[in-house]
C-alpha cells in the first residue's frame, strides 16, 4: 500500500529487479529528466517482428524454410534409394535361392541314379553270376546253425 501511494520512491525489491534485467511495463519508472526512455520494442524495426496472426495468403512452400525443405527432400531421396536397393537385393536373393534349389534337385536326381546303378551292379543276382563265371560252386552251408537268444 505504501508503494501505491508513493510512486516516486522505488522500493528495495524494485532496485533488485532492475539489476537482474527484468522489464517493467510502468513507463514512469524509465523517466529521466521528464522524458521517457524507449523500450527495446520501440527500437526494433517492424520488419524484424514476428507476426502474431497467420497469413492464409502465402503458400505452404513460402512458409517452410529452404534449409528445412532441402533436408526433407534429401531424407525422402535417401529413403527412396534405400527402398530401391532393398528391392534389388531381395530379387537377387530370390534368384540365388531358386538356383540353389535347382542345383539341389539335380544333385538328388544324380544321387538316386548313381545309387540305383551301384545297387544294380552289386545285387545278389550279379554276384552269383560272376561267381559262377569264375568257377565257384554254390554249396550247402556246413556246420551248425547259430541261434542267438533274444
Amino acid at each position: 500500500m505504501n508503494r501505491i501511494l508513493n510512486k516516486s520512491r522505488p522500493s528495495r525489491n524494485d532496485a533488485s529487479r532492475r539489476d537482474r534485467g527484468s522489464r517493467d511495463t510502468d513507463s514512469t519508472r524509465y523517466q529521466r529528466h521528464g522524458t521517457a526512455l524507449p523500450s527495446w520494442s520501440d527500437l526494433e524495426p517492424k520488419t524484424n517482428r514476428r507476426r502474431d496472426e497467420r497469413d492464409d495468403d502465402g503458400s505452404f512452400l513460402e512458409n517452410v524454410s529452404t534449409v528445412r525443405f532441402g533436408l526433407v527432400l534429401l531424407l525422402i531421396a535417401a529413403l527412396f534409394t534405400l527402398y530401391v536397393g532393398h528391392v534389388h537385393a531381395t530379387q537377387q536373393l530370390l534368384m540365388d535361392v531358386q538356383e540353389a534349389r535347382q542345383m539341389n534337385h539335380k544333385l538328388h536326381l544324380k544321387h538316386n541314379r548313381l545309387k540305383g546303378e551301384f545297387d544294380h551292379a552289386t545285387g545278389p543276382s550279379v554276384i552269383y553270376d560272376r561267381a559262377r563265371e569264375l568257377g565257384l560252386r554254390e554249396a550247402v552251408p556246413t556246420g551248425r546253425t547259430v541261434v542267438v537268444p533274444e
